[in-house]
């Protein structure tokens, strides 16, 4: 796994088993392709070695870029508690970027979060994404085999709350999994104890 970060937000791109193509956690800021597409090249990869993009969720940080990846042919998931963040988002964004393009909802590869193991496996990757509520009802996150956990914007555990129930399920559901290697959006990297 390799990441970058523009704009104060971080993004990951993870190997397939082809050994060329790539999946991205995360489609950067609405109208910034040549941003991200920088990012990525930083990173030691080409963009168009992308094939296949989850986002954590739709905030115009973590998803801005969907209808951009849509476009070049990226293969975008969408997951079941994820379809109801998008026209929110897209109101946000089209308030300060006009220029700004509307996803396209029947471009996705919608699956059940139970179905990702077993899609996730046929491109090369060992892991699965779980629904990680507490930043917003639409988050998920990806834990891998390897023990990694790609959070998105999920709160790190000292700052959640005691009364926060969804996000302390989050948190215990990533530790069931077995993650140890945390990997935020906005944030350093960092082992859970």
């Amino acid at each position: 796994m390799v990441q970058f970060s523009y704009r104060r937000t971080r993004y990951y791109l993870l190997p397939c088993s082809d050994g060329d193509s790539l999946l991205a956690f995360d489609a950067g800021w609405p109208c910034s392709p040549l941003e991200y597409a920088r990012g990525v090249k930083a990173a030691g990869h080409g963009f168009d070695r992308i094939k296949w993009a989850i986002v954590s969720h739709f905030h115009l940080d973590h998803a801005g870029l969907v209808r951009d990846f849509q476009d070049a042919g990226i293969r975008c998931l969408l997951f079941e508690n994820q379809g109801d963040g998008i026209e929110g988002m897209e109101r946000l964004v089209l308030r300060s970027h006009k220029e700004y393009r509307p996803i396209l909802r029947d471009r996705f590869l919608s699956l059940r979060t139970d179905e990702s193991r077993a899609f996730l496996s046929s491109i090369g990757i060992a892991g699965e994404v779980i629904r990680t509520p507490g930043h917003s009802d639409d988050s998920v996150s990806l834990v891998t085999d390897a023990r990694e956990a790609l959070i998105g914007d999920l709160y790190p555990l000292p700052q959640v709350m005691d009364d926060d129930e969804a996000s302390l399920g989050s948190w215990a559901a990533i530790r069931a999994l077995g993650a140890r290697h945390i990997f935020p959006s906005h944030a350093e990297p960092f082992e859970l104890a």
